[in-house]
């Protein structure tokens, strides 16, 4: 059920290659597919792992680079080049140069204009997949575009493998147009085949189908308050789901009780759901940081039923009800502050 923030989609493209290693070409495209698994190392800091990352990045480059000059000929070509235009846009996201992105649009482009037909589908995705890691706060506008590229490439390549994974991954960028959004994630389970994608495509359909209701709230804080749907009414409530595993949820911690202390005092209230499994460990967190918001933990992870019945898929994850208790936001953390006044204004 855990799903990471990192767009798996964007690494789905490339084809397996299973070919028995029969020369230097073989040789050198199977060192190319080994290095796939990624780094084997835990580094002990984020630091380092920036470091290990930018390092691995640096070896695949040079695998393909060399590759690509060593066998030109090669039928592998092809997927080599797309492959280093995925990776340069990932490595420009890493260091913040507009060079390797740019490079990779050359490689597209060049790729255009010599792409047979068997080849279209792999190029397309691949144009798409730049797009959405292009997509850092987009606009309407920006939104519009990949969908329309996204219905593009479903009426192109109808019977391709990656549309499901494709709708569910643009349908998280339509929190704020729930129609929208129920409409890409059904288009998606009807394509599923993938049993941890149907999973995920559930709990997504479950979430944007709460969007306008009241949310189904009731459990006993690790401080021993009785929590209910009721007693929620009144005020602005953010719930906030998070686990001291996940760094980003550690973040999002702090971010909304800075938004929120300069909200006037008592005009929203803040609840967590912890997917930690060990409530003991809550305490001193809660301490640390100076928080008395209610916290719900089960120490069932994943698997407790309060995150099923809600469709929790990924952390953090950061709700926004109104004073009835409706749900009005699926995605709140960003504009915190912002949001909670505009609900202040409706009452």
């Amino acid at each position: 059920m855990r799903r990471a923030r990192l767009l798996v989609i964007l690494v789905a493209f490339a084809v397996a290659t299973a070919a028995q290693a029969a020369g230097p070409a073989d040789e050198d495209w199977q060192a190319i597919v080994a290095l796939d698994a990624g780094p084997r190392e835990q580094p002990p800091t984020k630091e380092a792992v920036a470091q290990m990352v930018q390092a691995h990045l640096a070896q695949q480059e040079r695998a393909l680079r060399n590759f690509m000059t060593a066998h030109p000929q090669d039928a592998r070509g092809f997927e080599a080049r797309l492959r280093l235009a995925r990776l340069l846009q990932i490595r420009a996201d890493f260091d913040g140069s507009e060079r390797p992105r740019a490079e990779a649009q050359r490689l597209l482009d060049e790729l255009e204009k010599t792409a047979t037909p068997e080849q279209r589908p792999e190029l397309d995705f691949a144009r798409i997949a730049r797009l959405m890691r292009s997509l850092r706060a987009p606009t309407n506008a920006q939104r519009e575009e990949l969908l329309r590229a996204a219905r593009q490439f479903q009426s192109a390549h109808p019977t391709d493998r990656r549309l499901a994974s494709l709708f569910a991954e643009v349908a998280t960028l339509f929190d704020h147009q729930p129609v929208t959004k129920e409409a890409l994630l059904e288009d998606a389970r009807a394509l599923a085949t993938d049993e941890e994608l149907q999973a995920r495509i559930a709990d997504d359909l479950k979430r944007v189908r709460l969007l306008g209701q009241e949310v189904p709230l009731a459990f006993t804080s690790v401080q021993g308050q009785e929590i209910h749907r009721d007693a929620l009414q009144g005020r602005p409530v953010f719930v906030i789901f998070f686990a001291q595993s996940s760094p980003p949820s550690m973040t999002a911690l702090a971010k909304l009780q800075q938004e929120t202390a300069g909200l006037p005092k008592g005009s929203v209230r803040v609840i967590g759901v912890s997917l930690d499994e060990k409530r003991e460990t809550l305490a001193p967190l809660l301490k640390a940081r100076g928080l008395s918001w209610p916290v719900a933990c089960d120490g069932r992870g994943w698997q407790g039923p309060l995150v099923r019945e809600l469709g929790i898929n990924a952390l953090p994850t950061v709700w926004l009800l109104d004073a009835r208790g409706r749900l009005r936001s699926l995605n709140a953390l960003e504009g915190a502050a912002a949001k909670a006044r505009g609900l202040l204004q409706e009452r």
